[in-house]
């Protein structure tokens, strides 16, 4: 059984995690960014993305142990509409 992270490790782990997801979003944007958003408006986005991804593993980390990791996992779970699609791998990730 592995050590359990202390909190500032945790925090730093999930903080790179977020960024290399935020990166894979913001890369799997570029088509739309360049068509409908300025640079100025992705400047905004960009730690808007990173933040809420920040913020969704760790609830989800932690939800087992904070009742308000918890509270907000289930929140968003409960948000997710039915009519959306599973997701799908990213062209030429997969072949």
């Amino acid at each position: 059984m592995e050590p359990e992270l202390s909190e500032k490790d945790l925090d730093k782990v999930l903080q790179l995690n977020a960024k290399f997801i935020a990166m894979v979003v913001r890369n799997a944007m570029e088509d739309f960014h360049c068509k409908y958003l300025s640079d100025a408006q992705m400047k905004e986005l960009n730690p808007i993305i990173r933040n809420a991804i920040f913020t969704a593993l760790y609830a989800k980390e932690t939800m087992t142990k904070s009742e308000r990791s918890e509270e907000f996992v289930k929140y968003h779970f409960d948000m997710i509409p039915d009519y959306w699609e599973l997701p799908e791998f990213l062209p030429g990730f997969k072949k």
